[in-house]
């Protein structure tokens, strides 16, 4: 208490210095003083400045190249567009007497010369590279880095499988062959070994079940980082070249309705505009969270979409566990674009201080930040609720809702349910599996 006093008193004398010194006779210590409270306040100005400059620079921009990777423009468009990148940086240059901070890099050549030889495929499954022997021994992986061009299916499952995830995606290939006998899945490989890959080619390699092992190197080299999962939307977009509308599910997800279900709820998807079952889709269909967008996004993500955190409080975050996506123009244009180009941002996908643990959702309000970020999963939220208005409905359906037709299994799950199937044990406990 005594402390606390002798604080408060020292503060008061160093307050009424300040004053004496700032009110007292002119003189040159006045002066002095004057000057150093002008001087401040003009580096103040300059520093709010400068801020209020830094946030109107923070646009979702990337380089053309990516563009024609990702299948949203011609490599003449990416050139067109590299020519008028090339004229403003020399503008810039010219104005400031300095190079600009982004570097834009010619179009790949490398993918041009991949699409030109994809340009005679027809069928997804020609641009599978596992065992093929187009140009390749038998075996060897050709890795595709180049968008799809041939005739799309009307509706495909789209997967990925990272190094050690096996397990999961030969269950989902079982579960999907199973459940849905009909329908096409496409598994996309972002690094499995070559074991690996055969054991994966042994379960899902037929007219209904294909791999593609596909090329992350041609981007940033952040875009494979598991803790971002900046590549899920990559995998959604090539698969969104490949078919009229896909159903993206983790390889740790599993079906337990049947057709009839999928079908509804795809029929949700590709008619806009006619309200069923309480959703208005315009091509999106996912599930939501009682966790509000604000409580899992990293504050200064929000920048880049020129939007504030507040606007998110009471939108619910849409799990990106299991989606449906329509190829419409309002999907591509409105919703993968700008997700993409956020993704391929690394000050977007992962602004300094976010981290994917130590959630703390026991702050008041709950729509507090958490602490927690979801990296490419809060793009797409921030994406979804700008682009409906923050209305929910018109792109999910609640998470407990009963339409929900998929549940998770964990890799250890799965991995012991695999090899006890490959000691041919009869035990069916270990699977929650059932035909409900």
């Amino acid at each position: 208490m005594r402390t606390k006093h002798l604080i408060l008193i020292l503060i008061g004398v160093i307050i009424a210095t300040i004053v004496f010194i700032a009110f007292g006779p002119a003189g040159e210590p006045n002066d002095s003083f004057k000057n150093i409270v002008v001087q401040t306040h003009q580096q103040f100005k300059e520093f709010q400045e400068n801020l209020r400059v830094g946030l109107e620079r923070k646009k979702l921009e990337i380089d053309p190249k990516y563009l024609l990777l990702l299948g949203f423009t011609s490599p003449n468009d990416a050139a067109g567009q590299q020519q008028q990148l090339d004229q403003q940086n020399v503008a810039d240059i010219g104005s400031s007497g300095q190079l600009p901070k982004t570097d834009f890099s010619a179009p790949a050549t490398k993918a041009e010369l991949e699409l030109s030889e994809l340009r005679g495929l027809r069928r997804p499954q020609d641009a599978v590279t596992f065992g093929s022997q187009s140009g390749d021994q038998k075996g060897q992986r050709k890795r595709i880095t180049t968008p799809y061009n041939g005739t799309k299916s009307n509706f495909t499952i789209v997967s990925y499988v990272l190094e050690g995830q096996v397990a999961s995606a030969i269950l989902l290939a079982q579960n999907i062959a199973a459940k849905l006998p009909s329908e096409y899945l496409l598994i996309y490989d972002l690094g499995v070994s070559e074991e690996q890959l055969r054991d994966l080619g042994s379960y899902c390699n037929n007219s209904r079940c294909s791999v593609i092992t596909y090329d992350l190197s041609e981007f940033p080299s952040f875009v494979a980082d598991q803790r971002t999962h900046a590549y899920r939307p990559i995998v959604i977009k090539d698969g969104l070249m490949r078919a009229r509308s896909v159903l993206f599910l983790e390889n740790y997800m599993r079906v337990r309705g049947g057709s009839a279900q999928l079908r509804n709820l795809q029929s949700i998807v590709m008619n806009p505009g006619a309200r069923k079952a309480g959703v208005k889709s315009a091509g999106i269909l996912g599930w939501n969270t009682a966790t509000a967008v604000s409580s899992l996004t990293h504050p200064k993500m929000f920048d880049y979409f020129e939007s504030k955190a507040e606007e998110f409080n009471f939108l619910r975050m849409v799990d990106l566990d299991a989606v449906f996506f329509s190829g419409s123009s309002l999907v591509t244009e409105k919703i993968m674009l700008p997700w993409l180009k956020c993704c391929l941002t690394l000050e977007c996908i992962d602004p300094i201080g976010a981290q994917s643990n130590g959630c703390k959702f026991n702050k008041k309000p709950m729509f507090r930040y958490s602490g927690c970020h979801g990296y490419d999963a809060s793009a797409f939220n921030i994406v979804l609720g700008l682009t409906f208005q923050m209305d929910t409905s018109e792109y999910s359906l609640p998470g407990d809702s009963p339409r929900n037709i998929f549940y998770k299994e964990t890799l250890e799950q799965a991995t012991r349910i695999l090899e006890s199937r490959r000691r041919n044990s009869s035990e069916t406990s270990d699977h929650p599996f059932t035909d409900d």
